[in-house]
């Protein structure tokens, strides 16, 4: 799927960023622009992942009639079933914590 290769690729950049960032206050002006530009967009497509995800996550819930949260800790406890929707449900509420975790950055460095 595009959004976790996107989500692979953020991460290991922000690694590098975050590794770098002594370096980053020797850029010039227009670098540290051109960096703040590029994360506004990633935080752009971090927020639409995100929307994904949550979206899924209620038509998850309204489809059965079950909080995310309730159902991680039935499907942790193994006490919901092999159903295809659930390893789906479960795989998006992990990835949705990701993306967020993500986007949190993302915004405490463009602030």
């Amino acid at each position: 799927m595009f959004y976790e290769f996107l989500l692979d690729r953020t991460e290991r950049w922000l690694n590098l960023l975050t590794y770098h960032m002594p370096l980053a206050y020797k850029c010039n002006m227009g670098q540290t622009n051109q960096i703040k530009t590029s994360l506004k967009r990633e935080y752009d497509l971090y927020s639409n992942a995100v929307a994904f995800y949550k979206r899924a996550l209620q038509e998850f819930e309204e489809k059965y009639q079950l909080s995310t949260q309730t159902f991680l800790k039935r499907f942790e406890a193994g006490h919901m079933g092999d159903n295809a929707d659930y390893f789906d449900w479960y795989a998006f509420a992990k990835l949705l914590a990701r993306w967020r975790k993500i986007r949190s950055a993302i915004r405490s460095a463009i602030q």
